[in-house]
């Protein structure tokens, strides 16, 4: 059962694919929820573990590698490297739309020096490049953007702070799409 979500387009609610899963397991029925990457990273998979265990639903949780990593070391950038980058940061760039304001600490990760992700980010990737020069990310940092990453279509675009928005733009680049 196809309960897949794209940006402004959804099969199911949470609320109802949460619902789902209870339904189909107390039917006695055998549910796997198939994730591509690691559920618990922005898959929203502890939601469901949580609706699972507050029914007493046994489930087991078999994680996959997250895109913020697999797709950036398949595009052949590494997300962490000696004397480069020691640390590396992964944000949504898709927050609530409820909240008034973000919980990014956008301040502190332009300048922490260390590898920052965006994932679900493209729609927001004007604003959150502006802010991040803002901040004092120098405009020359480097820049990728890995659409469908991991998949065959997969395309990199590089550039800088300063021009990749631009640079995805002209190649057509679409959703999904990482920021390195």
């Amino acid at each position: 059962v196809f309960v897949g979500k794209e940006r402004g387009r959804q099969a199911m609610t949470q609320d109802e694919i949460n619902q789902y899963l209870v339904d189909r397991a107390f039917e006695g029925k055998t549910v796997v929820r198939l994730k591509g990457g690691d559920p618990f990273v922005f898959g929203r998979g502890g939601e469901e573990a949580l609706a699972l265990a507050e029914n007493d639903i046994p489930f087991e949780v078999v994680p996959g590698i997250t895109s913020s990593i697999a797709a950036v070391a398949y595009a052949g950038i590494p997300i962490t490297h000696r004397g480069i980058a020691t640390t590396f940061t992964v944000v949504s760039g898709s927050e609530d739309p409820t909240k008034p304001d973000s919980s990014v600490p956008w301040d502190v990760l332009a300048k922490n020096g260390g590898t920052l992700v965006v994932l679900m980010g493209w729609a927001s990737l004007e604003k959150i490049l502006a802010t991040l020069q803002k901040e004092g990310l120098p405009a020359t940092t480097p820049a990728a953007l890995v659409q469908w990453g991991t998949w065959s279509e997969q395309q990199t675009i590089t550039g800088s702070i300063e021009n990749i928005l631009e640079k995805g733009r002209k190649a057509g680049l679409t959703p999904p799409v990482i920021t390195v």
